[in-house]
């Protein structure tokens, strides 16, 4: 049975059809109406000169009118009233003998449809009793009688049937199943030649079509596992490649650390001993403070990229004036232009509106800004464009003069990544400035794109 769906299917079939009918009979045998041929207040009618009579009769006798009553009463109205005697506390007392009690209460019979209580008492005594006539429960009406005589051959019938039903049902619910079973069996077993179709529209059919479908793209499928595992591999040695390039970053980095390090502590030590040209102490120790200051910014662009780059890390955006932000930030730099003598041209459209992190894009732009100046030879110009198009705001950043190798640009944007290889400290860097970009841009949902024009450089953001 446990490994057999059709004759699981065909008892629980049987018992439930079987289940279903005993319930419906049930019912109707409740529902059956209760069909008396006589009114109670016809037979209250006679019983009501009864207790006139008991008054003139010793009680040593009283039964002999209390069971005639009775047998007159079941003969007359065909046993549809029951008659009911009672003692003054409520217990009911056999009609044969009044000194003998029958067990019942006259509570009982509440509920019960039955006549008024008419009071008795006998010739020879002071006692008081109770007497009434109610509706005899026991009589089972004329339908009731009729659907109990057929009970033994509906279920005769209710069994025959629910056996025939459940098996002609088990088995056209269970022939195909087995079919496709067999099917997904062969499929299993990496055979994907079988076919089966059920001829049928129904889930089943389906089931089956859908089968032999899967079968057909699963060959095809394993063709293309091959080739998604192919390039899975090409894609492992990339990731090998950008570990390798992460490696070397932080080995360049650690190098970049080291050299300042260096540098203060030979000029400190050289200070301290009095060495040669190390006399002048105010020399020295500006230039250490300024190699200070490059181990400072490397640290906090290193510390920069190591938040930016944790899972938790999430920017706090707010709307705001980007055209009054852009312009304090090149407010800022205007000392520094004019140092490198750059000229600033700038077409900034009034009230453009970003939803973004303040902070984080102050670096952006003081990054490009800072790239802008650092890069470009003195006499050129440094271009700034703002406006909005299309419910998005874009920012051009032009400088003059310059230009990155073609070779170079999609790169640019990657950790790590310097178009100076010697890393010259005049014009090279760690690589870090525009992936710092980068990162804070893609956290506000923004594009940049760098690309050499006629002129020079120009880097585009769209917000």
């Amino acid at each position: 049975m446990k490994s057999r769906l059709a004759v699981k299917i065909f008892l629980l079939t049987l018992l439930l059809i079987m289940l279903c009918c005993f319930i419906t009979y049930r019912f109707i045998l409740q529902a059956a109406p209760q069909n008396y041929q006589y009114d109670i207040e016809d037979a209250e009618q006679e019983l009501s000169f009864l207790p006139n009579e008991l008054s003139w009769v010793e009680k040593e006798y009283a039964y002999l009118w209390l069971e005639s009553t009775s047998e007159w009463m079941d003969e007359l109205y065909d046993n549809e009233f029951e008659l009911h005697f009672f003692q003054a506390d409520g217990q009911e007392v056999s009609l044969h003998d009044i000194s003998q009690l029958a067990g019942g209460q006259i509570t009982d019979f509440d509920k019960r449809e039955k006549t008024k209580a008419y009071t008795v008492s006998f010739a020879d005594s002071d006692s008081l009793y109770t007497l009434l006539l109610t509706r005899n429960a026991a009589k089972h009406t004329q339908t009731e009688e009729a659907i109990q005589r057929t009970l033994p051959v509906l279920c005769f019938v209710v069994l025959l049937g629910s056996i025939i039903s459940a098996f002609f049902y088990s088995w056209y619910l269970t022939a195909p199943i087995k079919k496709v079973s067999k099917l997904a069996k062969r499929m299993a077993a990496m055979d994907f030649g079988g076919f089966y179709s059920a001829g049928r529209t129904d889930e089943i059919g389906v089931l089956s079509d859908s089968l032999h479908i899967l079968s057909g793209r699963l060959e095809t499928t394993l063709v293309e596992l091959q080739e998604a595992n192919q390039k899975l591999q090409a894609d492992i040695d990339m990731e090998r490649q950008i570990e390798k390039q992460r490696v070397e970053f932080f080995s360049a980095a650690s190098h970049e650390l080291k050299t300042p390090v260096t540098i203060i502590k030979g000029q400190l030590q050289g200070m301290l001993y009095q060495v040669g040209r190390y006399k002048d102490r105010d020399t020295y120790l500006a230039q250490s403070l300024a190699v200070t200051e490059s181990l400072e910014k490397m640290v906090q662009e290193l510390l920069t990229i190591a938040r930016l780059n944790t899972p938790e890390y999430i920017c706090s955006k707010r709307s705001f004036d980007f055209s009054d932000f852009v312009n304090d930030r090149l407010l800022a730099y205007e000392d520094l232009f004019v140092q490198k003598d750059l000229s600033i041209r700038k077409w900034i459209s009034p009230e453009v509106y970003i939803l973004g992190d303040m902070r984080l894009l102050k670096r952006v732009l003081d990054n490009l800004f800072g790239n802008a100046a650092a890069y470009s030879e003195a006499g050129n110009q440094i271009i700034v464009r703002l406006w909005k198009e299309n419910e998005k705001a874009r920012l051009t950043i032009e400088n003059t003069g310059a230009h990155i190798p073609d070779e170079a640009i999609p790169k640019l944007f990657e950790p790590f990544y310097t178009v100076d290889q010697s890393r010259n400290r005049q014009t090279g860097g760690t690589g870090l400035g525009l992936y710092i970009v980068k990162t804070i841009l893609d956290l506000h949902g923004a594009k940049v794109e760098i690309a050499n024009t006629v002129q020079g450089v120009i880097v585009s953001v769209q917000f």
